[in-house]
């Protein structure tokens, strides 16, 4: 059992920044990994709907944050600086307060993604994984389409089901984005090795399976015991499957990183996280 310490004016304040974050598992999965570094530090969760009080974490007292949902693009918007991720994106899911006072920001969300698709697909850039689909066009699935292009692909098919949204995030990223209309979900999920979910609500969509190729690799960014139907119609075909829950520790792993310059245990938090 880790034993938390005591909060004092010392410790230093790290928070999720979202709305919503009630049932985030980034504070049970940070302040296991700051008690066991020893840090004399806590995260905690805040549901925050102004953007504007983004730019005032260092004001408040904060050492650092992760940014989620729908702030982002607000966090890049208030850093005075940013890697190469975030600048590429136009958004941030961490921000660091430095000793001046100053936001550094940092998109995580890009390499974990391609540090969880190693974990749970360690042969997908072979040639049996070279056909990769992405669905959404929200944050999350922006940042898997740059993560995969620079971790090798030599492209990604995007769908949404507004097909302007694709197209924004293809002119962002630039060339390796093939933007296809949401009429041809069936036809590119029957060529597709990789198929990635980043739609959060997906109740009311028919998923195509049937016609899906030989088990493609299923990945929801969700995460959560099949809770998206996604998930449950894949597993269902007999196809392999994972959510997003090794998304989730790998960005939160590089996010403890910039903040504190070591890497956490991450096989202790695939433990922990996996018996809530």
């Amino acid at each position: 059992m880790i034993t938390m310490p005591m909060i004092s004016a010392r410790t230093r304040v790290y928070a999720l920044l979202g709305d919503p974050v009630e049932k985030s598992l980034s504070p049970r999965m940070h302040n296991a990994w700051m008690a066991g570094e020893g840090f004399d530090a806590a995260y905690i969760a805040l549901n925050v709907r102004d953007a504007a009080a983004i730019s005032a974490i260092g004001a408040l007292g904060f050492a650092g944050a992760n940014i989620t949902v729908p702030h982002k693009e607000a966090a890049f918007a208030a850093a005075d600086r940013a890697d190469d991720a975030a600048a590429k994106l136009k958004a941030a899911n961490v921000l660091r307060v430095e000793a001046d006072g100053s936001l550094s920001a940092f998109n995580t969300d890009a390499p974990g993604f391609i540090a969880a698709l190693e974990r749970v697909s360690p042969g997908w850039r072979d040639q049996r994984r070279r056909s990769l689909l992405v669905i959404g066009a929200g944050g999350a699935a922006k940042a898997v389409c740059y993560g995969l292009l620079q971790a090798g692909a030599p492209a990604v098919t995007l769908i949404n089901r507004t097909l302007s949204r694709a197209q924004e995030v293809a002119t962002l990223i630039g060339p390796g984005v093939n933007v296809r209309p949401w009429e041809d979900l069936q036809s590119a999920m029957s060529r597709s090795d990789l198929i990635i979910n980043g739609v959060a609500h997906d109740d009311d969509i028919a998923w195509p399976f049937a016609s899906a190729k030989a088990n493609p690799l299923c990945i929801d960014l969700r995460y959560g015991q099949m809770k998206s139907r996604f998930l449950r119609e894949a597993f269902a075909s007999g196809f392999s499957v994972s959510d997003g829950l090794p998304m989730l520790i790998h960005q939160g792993a590089l996010a403890f990183h910039h903040w504190f310059g070591v890497t956490p245990d991450i096989e202790a938090a695939y433990e922990l996280l996996a018996n809530p």
